[in-house]
């Protein structure tokens, strides 16, 4: 009986040490230049562009071309709506107005 008793405190002996062992915490210790060691440390990161979609080279030169188409207008337009430069004109100012409301908008993915 005296060994089950020993064995049985020798289970317990081991199961506390083991339960404290597992409770104790580590002493951590960061020195104080460790950040700028470790960014020191690290390679130099490269510039990134931001990437321009084809949509917004697209509209851009669209903007382009219907100014372009404008200013070739404006002096041939007389402000009547019986007059076919000014109906043109007109109608290549609501585009150029929904190009730039387009290109104005903020993109949403990022």
């Amino acid at each position: 009986m005296k060994d089950w008793e020993d064995a049985m405190s020798d289970e317990q002996w081991i199961d506390a040490a083991i339960t404290r062992a597992l409770e104790r915490q580590p002493e951590v210790a960061v020195p104080v230049d460790f950040a700028a060691k470790v960014r020191a440390a690290l390679p130099a990161q490269p510039k990134v562009r931001e990437r321009r979609s084809v949509g917004r080279i697209a509209a851009g030169a669209a903007a382009g071309g219907l100014l372009l188409a404008l200013c070739w207008l404006a002096p041939h337009a007389r402000p009547s709506f019986a007059s076919v430069a000014f109906d043109l004109e007109m109608v290549l100012v609501v585009e150029l107005a929904g190009v730039a409301a387009w290109l104005g908008m903020r993109r949403s993915d990022g």
